[in-house]
């Protein structure tokens, strides 16, 4: 009982799980009978009908198997029905089963149509309107065959409408839509809903398209025109015959043109024009060739190639794709050739250009190999260690497989500039020309040589503009540049043909000149680092000009012509260090020049000096030859040495300083070395030194000749023959050379006295005066007038000799005043005399005493006569 009991309880307690489970058989039970009425069902539904066939009779007339009518109109055949079963009501219209329609066109064509079941609806004027429903199928009389499930035939205007899944096919063109409507007499197909379209191509054509396929919202296929619209979230696929290339396409409208092949038998595809929104991208062998986004794009099938405009950008290759964009552009997708035009720019890794147009080719794997830029051109290849930059009206680049710049060729007004990626220490290069410009390149992109041609520009600009640096440039008919290995340095530069080398100090400075230098050609070293020059040697009849920063008296523009210049540089201020001119070597600054065989000019000291072929410098005033002359031209200093011959052009050159009488004739100097001070206008001539002019002359160890101050100081075994004095010979007066000699010599123009002093030694013909100072003072016409000795004097004549301390001379009546403590007066033939002051009449026999004198007013005369037999 209890078991019994419990069964019970254990069955209600299963039963919600049983119901459950037989409610879920139910359900799928119901679920698969409406499935199975559905698939049984679904050719049988209701014809949609037109609003004006909706009240059709409902009254049967008549029902026949195997049905056929033929209808004609004066023995034209019109179009003919058949059917399994028909069904003929009141109105005349009729429900027909397994139907097969035939219409008659004028030009003898036929159109069929068949389906599972059709409503006729008859019309005047022997046309009607057909309801198909359930495996329809239209062939058109142009070979159009349209399939579908339910469609509306009108005769009067040959269409035919479907509202369902659509399946067509003419040709090799097929597809799929939902909804269609075909105009028949038009040989037109309208795809209305969710198109998918293919055209298959010639595949006996090696390089044709297999096939075509067309997606989109919806489509219209014209069979006149061979031609296949598309509009709508357009996705499109063309694969090449060989299966290697695949095109994808996206767009919002597409126009697909065919064209007949094989005497027109098959249309294949000749073009396809794309607009809105344009994404197209080719595919060989899986991988990329190009991607491109455009507003409008039009591809030549038989010329493989893409019209692209209004907007286009381009990705070509991998590993760095390329980057390309411009307003429009034609891609040659056979031969890789791409032209851009518009603002057009191309990127390839590190490796950017850009142009007015671009003519680019590419290879294979869409890597491009040369580009041609125009208008505007712009070019820039980047490494880590520099970037270099083109600019040119026209240029052509060719590219290694790395996607470098491999060389480039530019033409116009070109310029090119290689910044260093670390330009603290480098000199930016830049290279311009109005002709044209020659770049080659090494693997990486690192530049290798520049050159260009029409009056050719190199620029080398210090880094952030240092005080105490210099740019430079040189500018001739042509120039090159050779880097070294690394692309960053420049090893060597030359120009060829007119060149002019310009250095620019940053600052102005009194030390700092502004220096251009010229030359047929010029040939440049650079040091290992920085861009920066080393030396650049200039040849062949050069010219160089140095123009002060800042102006300063007594300073002046400086020339310097040679047949060689060798400019050095500093490697840290990168101005000029020193120049070296040889071969007919010429140096000017204001009035003052020089010239040698050769010559080195130091900046850090500026000095000039010349070395060979009788090195002679010269102003306004002096001309001076030596076998070495050093010209300081900042202390306006110069030194000679080695044997000097000095030239003043006359004695007025001197400063009438030199004790020479003529002033319109030259002066002459020779010595072992001179200093002339330019800016004191003296000269200190040393060494065997010796002056003259015509007759007179200055012999010394040494002396110098004060142009401003107008004196003349000699001394050191002092010679001279300066003046002459008259002496009666024979009963006449005649000048009579006078001869001096001294430890030193002093002359000063605003007195015109000669003051020798030291050992004075005068000698006058057989008269003779020696003292330790002697004044000789001189007339306008370097005639003497009065000589004052003192010291030891001692006067000697033949058979008469006079000394004292003192004694003056006057040259009107050749008469000497001797003074002394005593004086005295020995004659050979009269005796002797001594006084306090005594008066020698040099030319007569007479001497007179007087015994007082201005030192001693009251000595006494004694005298001595000799008794002549």
């Amino acid at each position: 009982m209890a078991d019994a009991k419990n069964r019970s309880y254990a069955l209600r307690a299963r039963l919600p799980k049983v119901v459950r489970i037989a409610a879920l058989g139910l359900l799928g039970v119901t679920v698969l009978g409406i499935l199975v009425g559905f698939y049984r069902q679904r050719n049988k539904g209701v014809f949609q009908l037109k609003p004006e066939h909706t009240q059709l009779s409902t009254d049967v007339v008549a029902e026949v198997n195997n049905y056929e009518r033929l209808e004609s109109d004066g023995g034209v055949k019109k179009y003919y029905v058949k059917a399994d079963h028909a069904k003929t009501f009141s109105d005349d219209h009729q429900e027909l089963d397994h139907v097969y329609i035939e219409v008659y066109a004028a030009n003898g064509g036929v159109d069929k149509l068949s389906g599972d079941n059709a409503l006729y609806v008859p019309e005047p004027d022997r046309n009607f309107t057909a309801y198909l429903k359930g495996n329809v199928n239209i062939v058109t009389r142009d070979d159009l065959n349209v399939k579908t499930t339910n469609i509306v035939y009108t005769k009067k205007d040959e269409t035919a409408e479907a509202n369902d899944l659509v399946q067509f096919e003419r040709q090799n063109v097929r597809g799929t839509s939902s909804g269609a409507k075909v105009f028949v007499a038009e040989k037109r197909l309208d795809l209305l809903h969710d198109v998918n379209v293919e055209v298959a191509g010639d595949e006996t054509a090696a390089k044709d398209i297999r096939s075509a396929q067309f997606k989109g919202d919806s489509a219209s296929f014209d069979q006149n025109a061979n031609q296949l619209d598309v509009n709508g979230n357009i996705e499109a696929h063309l694969l090449s015959t060989d299966g290697d290339r695949t095109t994808a396409i996206k767009a919002e409208h597409a126009v697909a043109h065919l064209a007949p092949a094989n005497g027109g038998s098959q249309p294949t595809l000749s073009s396809v024009e794309l607009t809105d929104n344009v994404w197209i991208e080719t595919t060989q062998k899986g991988t990329r060739q190009a991607t491109i986004e455009t507003a409008y794009a039009l591809y030549d099938k038989t010329a493989d190639r893409f019209e692209l405009k209004n907007g286009v950008h381009m990705v070509t290759g991998n590993d760095p794709p390329s980057d390309i964009r411009a307003a429009n552009a034609v891609y040659e997708q056979a031969t890789g050739n791409v032209h851009l035009s518009g603002n057009a720019e191309l990127t390839k890794g590190a490796t950017y250009a850009r142009g007015d147009s671009v003519d680019a080719s590419l290879d294979a794997a869409r890597k491009i190999r040369n580009a041609t830029i125009k208008g505007s051109g712009y070019l820039k290849s980047a490494s880590p260690e520099r970037t270099t930059e083109l600019w040119a009206d026209q240029m052509d680049a060719a590219f290694d497989d790395a996607q470098q710049i491999q060389k480039a060729n530019a033409s116009g007004t070109t310029k090119a500039v290689v910044t260093p990626t670390d330009n603290a220490q480098y000199s930016l290069l830049t290279l311009t020309s109005p002709g044209s410009l020659h770049a080659a390149f090494r693997s990486g992109g690192l530049p290798a040589t520049m050159s260009g041609d029409g009056r050719a520009t190199i620029q080398l600009n210090v880094p952030n503009g240092a005080s105490d640096a210099a740019n430079k440039r040189v500018t001739a008919d042509n120039v090159n540049v050779v880097f070294n290995d690394n692309g960053k340095d420049i090893k060597h530069a030359e120009a060829v043909g007119n060149a002019e080398l310009y250095v620019e100090p940053l600052r102005a400075a009194p030390e700092n000149y502004r220096t251009t230098i010229e030359a047929p050609r010029f040939d440049c070293d650079f040091y290992s680092t920085g861009n920066n020059a080393r030396q650049c040697v200039g040849q062949l009849h050069t010219k160089t000009v140095r123009e002060p920063t800042v102006p300063a008296d007594n300073r002046g523009k400086q020339t310097i012509v040679a047949d060689k210049l060798t400019a050095e540089f500093n490697e840290q201020s990168k101005d000029v260090q020193s120049l070296e001119a040889s071969g007919g070597a010429k140096f000017t600054e204001a009035d003052r020049n020089a010239i040698a065989a050769s010559f080195t000019f130091s900046q850090p000291d500026q000095v000039v000096r010349l070395r060979g072929d009788e090195p002679t410098f010269w102003d306004s005033s002096i001309r001076a030859k030596a076998p070495e002359i050093n010209w300081d031209t900042r202390g306006q200093h110069s030194y000679l040495r080695g044997g000097v011959s000095t030239t003043y052009y006359t004695q007025n050159k001197t400063g009438n300083a030199a004790p020479f009488g003529n002033s319109d004739r030259p002066v002459f100097a020779t010595s072992q070395t001179t200093e002339i001070d330019h800016r004191a206008q003296t000269a200190t001539f040393s060494g065997n030194a010796r002056a003259w002019q015509d007759n007179n002359y200055v012999r010394a160890n040494r002396f110098t000749i004060d142009q401003q101050h107008g004196t003349f100081s000699a001394d050191g075994s002092v010679q001279s023959l300066l003046y002459d004095a008259k002496q009666k010979r024979k009963g006449e007066n005649k000048n009579v050379p006078v001869y001096a000699s001294a430890d030193s010599l002093g002359f000063s123009r605003d007195n015109r006295v000669l003051q020798y002093r030291g050992a004075v030694d005068i000698r006058q013909g057989t008269d003779r005066v020696t003292s330790q100072s002697a004044d000789v003072y001189l007339d306008d016409h370097n005639q003497m007038s009065r000589t004052i000795v003192e010291n030891s004097v001692t006067l000697t004549q033949p058979g008469r000799k006079a000394v004292g301390d003192h004694a003056e001379y006057t040259a009107d009546g050749d008469v000497a005043v001797i003074r002394g403590n005593p004086a005295r007066v020995e004659d050979a033939e009269n005796g002797s005399t001594e006084s306090g002051q005594i008066t020698v009449y040099l030319r007569e026999n007479r001497v007179l005493s007087d015994g007082g004198s201005k030192q001693n007013p009251s000595a006494r005369t004694r005298s001595v006569y000799k008794v002549k037999n």
